[in-house]
């Protein structure tokens, strides 16, 4: 009975679920048998040299491919067009390098009832010291910047409203896309929350010195004056102490 409810809930709304992929055809064909009973699956294929292409056809995504490589956020912005296009009412970012795991998808779907952005946050006590170093640092400083108060600001595990993402001025073409998006959300004030996620898989992703071009990137995109991020820091800092890893709202409605 729950599972026939889940599907009903789920057939009220449109969810599109947008997967970019770079060489990915080892992965790629279970993590879209995994996803697709919450969704469709539009898998953006980034000029692959080998057989994603052919594998996401074969395991029943919509594939569009580009032709030459144009970086995470190139792909991520071909599949926020298509999606939108499509009139999704939900759209899902996930990886298709297994490091994300598709049965969590359903705490997406709650926590965008009550949010405009909800995203993934994942548990970084068994990743290297560097990365979650840098993990942290990257954190602080996109939230300062942006006036939120996100934990995993680089995750790629995410879900938005349509009326969110309609709003979003995304400018990135590379890695930067991930903080960008978290740098909008604040911009234009959307509600936002974490959900704890889950990694079977470490994957290297971006580094330190990536981790300073994205924080360059995002004073590029804010032009501040010291006042601004002395109130920005205090903001942070503050919602930080009242609520903790994931709101108590949050917990409390999602049940995490």
């Amino acid at each position: 009975m729950a599972n026939r409810a889940e599907t009903t809930k789920r057939k009220s709304q449109k969810v599109i679920i947008v997967m970019p992929a770079h060489n990915e055809e080892q992965t790629i064909g279970s993590v879209i048998d995994r996803a697709k009973k919450y969704g469709t699956i539009i898998v953006v294929n980034d000029a692959s040299s080998d057989n994603t292409e052919k594998e996401a056809k074969k395991h029943g995504a919509v594939v569009i491919t580009h032709k030459v490589n144009r970086g995470l956020g190139g792909a991520l912005k071909t599949g926020f067009a298509e999606a939108l296009k499509r009139k999704a009412d939900v759209i899902i970012t996930l990886d298709a390098d297994g490091q994300h795991e598709p049965e969590e998808i359903p705490k997406f779907l709650e926590g965008i009832k009550l949010y405009d952005f909800v995203l993934g946050a994942r548990a970084l006590n068994k990743y290297p010291f560097k990365k979650r170093f840098g993990n942290f640092f990257l954190n602080v400083a996109t939230n300062l910047i942006s006036g939120t108060y996100l934990q995993d600001t680089e995750s790629g595990f995410r879900a938005f409203r349509r009326s969110a993402l309609e709003k979003l001025y995304l400018k990135s073409e590379r890695y930067q896309i991930a903080i960008e998006i978290v740098f909008e959300v604040g911009r234009n004030n959307l509600s936002y929350t974490n959900v704890p996620i889950r990694v079977p898989v470490y994957v290297q992703g971006v580094g330190v010195i990536d981790g300073i071009k994205n924080f360059g990137f995002l004073l590029y995109r804010r032009k501040r004056n010291f006042k601004d991020y002395v109130q920005d820091f205090k903001y942070v800092v503050r919602h930080w102490l009242k609520n903790g890893r994931i709101t108590t709202y949050a917990k409390k409605k999602l049940g995490v």
